[in-house]
């Protein structure tokens, strides 16, 4: 046996360990805040967030920060939203999207993504249909799998009763660093053939692609799943381009981390709204 063959045979040995059994359920949701800063944004927050509260019957409360000072701004943000609330940002904070969204997410909405307790629903460009989007999420599971049940339970929140979920699952052949999963277990992801990485991009998503088609009837929900080889960021963004839908993905707090770098890549990057759980 070459050593080609004993990495592809630990690959899929791999990709039957990692397909254990998770509990989905929508997630309860305390309420959804709607933050205004006086941009060209303020009308996409109110749109989202109101269609986010009316989707999870929650009730839905407007601040508006102080934009010029921004440890206030900070302060008030947190202070807003806690555990289990949806706090819906637009960025850069202050400044409108349409001059300087892909630039900057601005210091304000990094300190907020880094210490609030509350998921995140940072706003990007103009929105058509809020309830539209935000009934279609697209689940970015390789973001931060370490948060991708809470992630896909969020989604469902909004996805249920009526809309459609996908859920996309990744690997990353060529990067080294951003499959830590694999090379953790001494897989290098350049060394496998592209069916044995498809089949752990499959593997990555089965627990949850079961519970899904299990429940779907009861949520009332179209679900789908999508796998793919590449960077995961660069393919979320590719298969949002059409579909639209409101981005949902892990959130690590730890800005130094390469889930948290991805995240953030992942929002400048997007035009559509970007729910960070």
């Amino acid at each position: 046996m070459t050593d080609k063959d004993l990495q592809e045979q630990m690959a899929q040995f791999e990709a039957a360990r990692i397909t254990a059994p998770v509990e989905l359920s929508p997630q309860a949701v305390g309420q959804i805040v709607a933050v205004h800063d006086g941009t060209d944004q303020d009308a996409s927050v109110d749109a989202l967030a109101a269609a986010m509260a009316e989707r999870a019957a929650v009730k839905l409360q407007t601040i508006t920060p102080r934009v010029t000072d921004e440890d206030a701004a900070v302060a008030e943000l947190l202070a807003a939203a806690g555990k289990g609330d949806v706090l819906v940002v637009p960025s850069p904070f202050g400044r409108d999207y349409l001059a300087e969204g892909q630039l900057s997410l601005s210091t304000t909405i990094d300190l907020v993504l880094a210490k609030s307790e509350a998921a995140i629903c940072v706003v990007r460009a103009p929105v058509e249909d809020a309830v539209e989007t935000i009934m279609h999420p697209l689940v970015a599971l390789q973001i931060d799998r370490h948060h991708k049940v809470q992630a896909t339970s969020l989604a469902l929140t909004f996805a249920k009763n009526g809309g459609e979920i996908l859920l996309l699952s990744t690997v990353d052949p060529h990067n080294r660093v951003r499959d830590e999963e694999l090379l953790a277990r001494n897989l290098d992801p350049g060394d496998l053939s592209p069916e044995v990485l498809s089949g752990l991009a499959t593997a990555r998503a089965a627990a949850l692609t079961a519970e899904l088609q299990r429940h779907a009837g009861d949520w009332d929900l179209t679900p789908m799943v999508h796998f793919a080889l590449g960077d995961t960021v660069e393919l979320t963004l590719e298969e949002n381009e059409n579909r639209k839908g409101l981005l949902v993905a892990g959130r690590d707090p730890d800005a130094r981390s390469e889930e948290a770098q991805r995240a953030r890549r992942l929002v400048l990057a997007s035009s559509s709204p970007v729910l960070l759980v």
